[in-house]
């Protein structure tokens, strides 16, 4: 035990007196491992995948999910909205039937196109409704009730994770209330959980876990994907990279993956399965509230970082790189915007990127002037990772040493009003 500014620090506490290290060690990682585990809804797998892909490409996600778990509640914020304008575009129809369940569905490779000249492949959302707009298929007849029968979604276990969620929030209001310090760790956690309610929100009637697909066929035995391809014009005669449905697919897609990365995990063409980053954000237009309901979480998540200003750390640099660390999560995405607005104003013309993986390949020119945008991108994706990687650390690496009043127990006998 030591003090240090007149705060007494103390290292590994043990229970049952009072809160003990181990206590907050367990409560912060079983709210972070149920809450990433759970929120994820990824696509289908592709046909005869092995288990170990499957779950290879699950732990990937999983790492992103704690690096940047608000990039994921965009990830899932932006499968949303698409899955919401395909619901407009097939009531406009008049196919009423056709709900969010449906559209997620189609969206995370759910239907597959039979073609009699064709080998099967998955079709999106778009697809779907430029086909039942040509009178080429009929309108999915399946109902939301056999797709959610479908899904594997434990509830039970998402049900835990929210409550438990729920519990560590209310416990820290109530102790800052009572003027107790809650640990770098706890407020870790509550980052977390803000981006997992919201990607729960958003991913509500996306259906989870789910292996097997639908088969679509045409309404006459003559039509054929060729039919089709060659009715659709010009557009359609391109040489396609992912389907054969690039023509209604890649105009509608904001950003793009690396040409190096368009194979990875995507060996066969037409694609087997539907990548979980197919939807990007952006490129449509949102409503006010879609906006709040998209950003604000986001940047509450990078905010919330900045109410550890005034933490007490083990030693004077932790608590300078805390404050570094927290700065830069929460303006890391608006001055990367801004510089590119500006150099986009001094005349480069580059590909802009998104977290590195993703471009915009349309923008980019010739020249030395196309590669700084890119490079300014990448360069703050670093940044933006060496911050959330220094946090990660020093939550865990302030446990040796915590103000003492982060182990004293809330008095909840003190909410009970008085008579």
């Amino acid at each position: 035990m030591n003090a240090t500014n007149q705060t007494t620090f103390v290292g590994w506490t043990e229970m049952p007196n009072r809160r003990g290290t181990i206590d907050i060690i367990w409560s912060c990682l079983l709210v972070a491992f149920t809450s990433v585990w759970t929120v994820l809804h990824l696509n289908l797998p592709a046909k005869n995948e092995g288990v170990r892909t499957v779950v290879a490409r699950k732990f990937r996600w999983v790492v992103m999910a704690i690096l940047a778990p608000d990039l994921v509640t965009l990830y899932s914020s932006a499968q949303w909205k698409r899955a919401r304008e395909s619901v407009q575009h097939m009531h406009s129809l008049g196919h009423t039937n056709w709900s969010l369940e449906h559209a997620f569905y189609a969206d995370s490779g759910g239907f597959w196109l039979d073609s009699p000249d064709y080998a099967p492949f998955p079709v999106a959302s778009a697809t779907i409704l430029h086909l039942v707009k040509e009178n080429y298929i009929i309108c999915p007849s399946i109902t939301k009730e056999e797709i959610w029968d479908k899904s594997k979604a434990d509830k039970f276990a998402k049900g835990f994770a929210l409550v438990q969620s729920i519990w560590l929030v209310f416990q820290s209001i109530a102790r800052t209330t009572q003027g107790l310090p809650i640990s770098p760790l706890e407020l870790l956690t509550i980052a977390f959980v803000i981006s997992t309610i919201m990607s729960y929100f958003f991913w509500l009637h996306k259906p989870q876990n789910t292996t097997v697909p639908t088969i679509l066929t045409f309404n006459s035995n003559t039509s054929t994907l060729a039919t089709v391809l060659r009715e659709a014009g010009p557009q359609a005669a391109q040489p396609f990279t992912d389907t054969p449905f690039d023509f209604v697919e890649k105009p509608i897609q904001y950003w793009k993956r690396r040409p190096m990365l368009q194979h990875f995990d995507l060996k066969r063409r037409p694609l087997q399965r539907l990548p979980n980053d197919t939807i990007m954000p952006g490129g449509s237009k949102m409503t006010w509230w879609e906006v709040m309901l998209t950003l604000g979480s986001s940047v509450l998540h990078s905010t919330i970082h900045l109410l550890g200003w005034n933490f007490e750390f083990p030693t004077p640099i932790e608590q300078i790189l805390w404050r570094v660390s927290s700065l830069t999560l929460a303006s890391g995405l608006f001055v990367m915007l801004a510089v590119e607005r500006l150099l986009l104003l001094l005349g480069f013309r580059g590909q802009p990127c998104w977290i590195w993986i993703w471009v915009k390949p349309e923008l980019k020119q010739g020249g030395w002037k196309s590669q700084v945008i890119d490079v300014w991108g990448a360069f703050v994706t670093c940044c933006l990772v060496i911050a959330r990687l220094f946090l990660i650390g020093e939550v865990f690496a302030s446990l040796r040493a915590l103000p003492e009043g982060v182990y004293q127990t809330v008095r909840w006998t003190n909410f009970i009003p008085h008579l």
